[in-house]
């Protein structure tokens, strides 16, 4: 009588992505950062932006200067720093930046300095979106 043929699945995608694809760091970013920071030593080292330490206690960290939790992008250069870390390690500098007052400014103050880098700086010549 009737033949039974299956049905193709049709393909969905998102319309939205998830936030997690908004905040993730992406490799072209972490790339830039870590060409930024390096040119700040004459050895092309990369070291902590805050403290200017090239040897970490534990390691280094690219940290959002306005914080994922908050929507912060992760491609965008002038959004990301390096810093020593972890975050949960108290003493470093990624602690103190994302949980002390001082720390607060200080991240809004460098992003600040970022976005001039990128926008009227040298940093405009490496960094086309």
């Amino acid at each position: 009588m009737f033949e039974h043929r299956p049905v193709p699945k049709v393909q969905h995608r998102r319309n939205k992505p998830k936030r997690g694809r908004h905040t993730a760091i992406t490799d072209k970013c972490s790339n830039e950062v870590k060409r930024r920071v390096a040119a700040l030593t004459i050895e092309g080292y990369i070291i902590c932006e805050k403290c200017g330490c090239s040897v970490p206690k534990i390691r280094f960290e690219r940290a959002h200067l306005i914080n994922a939790s908050q929507y912060g992008e992760g491609g965008q250069p002038w959004n990301i720093a390096i810093l020593c870390g972890p975050k949960t390690e108290t003493g470093t500098c990624h602690q103190w930046a994302d949980e002390t007052a001082e720390g607060n400014a200080w991240k809004l103050q460098k992003r600040a300095e970022l976005i001039e880098y990128y926008t009227t700086g040298e940093g405009r010549i490496w960094w086309t979106e």
